[in-house]
């Protein structure tokens, strides 16, 4: 028998790992309990569960994988600016994680801008390959057109000439008096030509969109991706702020000694340790100390136990039950920050280890650290980030 992973809480760490629930367990719950024998023990308002020699991970239902994953998929009329960049972090994540057969991007290139659309295609490709973003296919906003027409209706008052989708009594253009078509069409366009469960990473603000349009295609999912801040400052294009892609790479690139996957890594530590829907805080003034940048202190922890003799197995399984239970539970929820949390507390007890343990001309010390540094790299690899061999 297997449980959502949601329904239930892990204990406080100094307790050690195990589960538990706020007063008596559900029916559910108790059904498990009793289906992998486990002990249990009253603790105040709540009721503590003794995992035992039990394999967390066959203990909780699986995630759901997609059959398609939309993460980056940025209009061809402008440079790539930092929020494209998150987009990509977040993406790649969810790309390591499992969490979709196949990676598409359907590019905006019906408006005109002061990109040529070949350099704003070639910048993107460029980025997918320096990061090991991978896409299986790639489709147009110009080139959709839907399979089935039979749900558009012909516009009338306010809406006479065009063709509209009536969407539980709300009127949504779908083809403009001028012909061309919307944003909305052209994504119900590409929803029945894949014909899967879906699942979109976008910004936020188009949360509305995606409601509507799984109400036309129920196996679809949409994660609304928060702001980034820098600096605490929002970036707005209206505002004249924004920072393009390459600009803020580059600076980082300068920190880093020119290392493009310290610097991906660097970044991805100030994206991934929110929740996909919160507005994000990249403080340039401190992210080259491991202290508050928590991709620098995961890179920075890896190279410092090879420097040390220390060579982490490239893993596919944790040895730590607390991340085998985040990483389900990441996956489950669509939040990689769940993960990250736990590497961080990974990486610090690491770090507390190193100055009490030696490892050079000590087996048992290595032995203790081993499986700590496997689990290191793997949670890294999990996230999209990358294995470094120096900072």
């Amino acid at each position: 028998m297997k449980i959502n992973p949601s329904i239930i809480k892990v204990t406080p760490k100094e307790m050690g790992f195990n589960f538990c629930v706020f007063g008596t367990p559900s029916e559910e719950i108790s059904a498990w309990i009793k289906f992998w024998n486990l002990k249990t023990e009253l603790s105040g308002k709540y009721t503590n569960i003794f995992i035992g020699d039990n394999d967390v991970n066959l203990m909780f239902t699986e995630a759901e994988v997609f059959d398609y994953v939309d993460g980056f998929s940025p209009n061809l009329n402008k440079h790539l600016h930092l929020g494209h960049f998150s987009n990509l972090i977040v993406a790649k994540a969810f790309q390591s994680l499992g969490l979709g057969k196949k990676y598409i991007a359907i590019l905006g290139d019906t408006l005109d801008g002061s990109v040529e659309k070949q350099d704003a295609f070639d910048a993107f490709l460029k980025y997918c390959n320096l990061f090991g973003y991978k896409i299986d296919d790639i489709y147009y906003a110009s080139g959709q057109k839907m399979l089935d027409e039979s749900i558009l209706l012909d516009g009338e008052d306010n809406y006479v000439g065009t063709k509209i989708f009536d969407i539980d009594g709300q009127k949504e253009v779908a083809i403009k008096s001028s012909g061309a078509t919307t944003y909305f069409y052209q994504d119900v366009a590409l929803a029945q030509k894949l014909n899967g469960s879906t699942l979109y990473l976008t910004g936020f603000e188009q949360n509305p969109h995606f409601k509507k349009l799984k109400k036309l295609f129920p196996r679809i999912a949409h994660v609304g991706l928060g702001l980034v801040n820098i600096d605490g400052i929002k970036m707005s294009s209206s505002e004249g702020n924004t920072l393009m892609f390459e600009d803020v790479f580059n600076a980082l690139l300068s920190k880093f000694n020119s290392d493009d996957k310290l610097a991906w890594n660097v970044l991805a530590g100030h994206i991934l340790k929110y929740s996909p829907a919160t507005v994000k805080n990249i403080s340039m003034q401190t992210i080259d100390s491991p202290e508050t940048s928590f991709g620098l202190y995961f890179s920075y922890t890896l190279a410092k136990m090879k420097s040390a003799g220390m060579t982490p197995n490239d893993t596919q399984v944790f040895n730590s039950n607390a991340l085998k239970f985040k990483l389900i539970k990441a996956k489950h929820s669509l939040a990689p920050n769940i993960l990250f949390e736990e590497m961080i507390d990974l990486t610090k007890s690491i770090s507390s280890l190193y100055t009490q343990v030696r490892i050079k001309d000590n087996p048992e010390g290595q032995a203790i650290y081993q499986p700590m540094l496997d689990d290191l790299l793997l949670g890294m690899k999990a996230l999209g980030m990358f294995d470094v061999e120096k900072v």
